[in-house]
């Protein structure tokens, strides 16, 4: 380990992993080590002219990663299909004792009254405003917008140019899709999905998919 630096393990190796991999590479004080992903037997990815992706082995690594490389950080890369996914390796962590480190590239505006949890990503473009508060492992991505007061729960994935306008409550493992809006004082419940582009006006209840303008729910999916 390069002294002073603090390892990070990138969970995830495809396109999302190198958008995360540079908003990392910013930060003077990390040391990026590599990247687990399941789909092993590809080959490395590259990132930009011959900056690779070292993909370490399975997610099953990550034990292994942590007695190797003491005081070991992680960050999910890993996109809005693959929610069951991201639940389950943040369980992973937890019970490997790695904590998050939060990603936030240098063009987003994030108030200093914010409050941005362990394990956020937040994306080029993108602003959260002042009294806004994200959970752990919430990924707002480029040009979103979090007005102020908004609360995201934990493991909230925004899509890119998403808005959320202010007081707006989102619960634990909601997916926001490209484009969609989000009233002020709306609720969202736990593992509700908003589809692109649909305006949400009124409360969504735990597992719903809305869809439209205004947004309707079409189907339930399993938590």
């Amino acid at each position: 380990m390069v002294e002073g630096k603090t390892p990070v393990v990138i969970l995830g190796a495809g396109g999302y992993a190198a958008l995360v991999h540079e908003i990392l590479a910013q930060r003077q004080n990390l040391l990026i080590i590599g990247c687990t992903d399941k789909a092993l037997g590809l080959s490395e990815r590259s990132v930009g002219d011959g900056v690779s992706l070292r993909i370490l082995g399975d997610d099953d690594i990550l034990p292994e990663l942590a007695a190797r490389h003491p005081g070991l950080h992680a960050v999910l890369a890993i996109g809005p299909d693959l929610m069951d996914v991201r639940s389950r390796l943040i369980q992973t962590l937890k019970l490997a004792g790695i904590p998050p480190v939060a990603a936030v590239h240098q063009q987003a505006a994030v108030s200093q009254l914010a409050r941005l949890a362990a394990g956020t990503i937040v994306g080029a473009g993108a602003t959260i405003s002042t009294g806004a508060a994200l959970g752990e492992h919430c990924a707002v991505q480029i040009n979103a917008s979090i007005d102020h007061d908004a609360r995201l729960g934990n493991n909230v994935f925004i899509g890119q140019g998403a808005r959320i306008s202010s007081y707006a409550e989102l619960k634990d493992n909601v997916v926001i899709e490209i484009g969609a809006s989000v009233n002020s004082r709306v609720l969202i419940g736990e593992h509700a999905r908003v589809a692109g582009g649909a305006f949400v006006n009124t409360d969504v209840p735990d597992c719903a998919v809305v869809v439209g303008v205004p947004a309707r729910v079409v189907r339930y999916i399993e938590a």
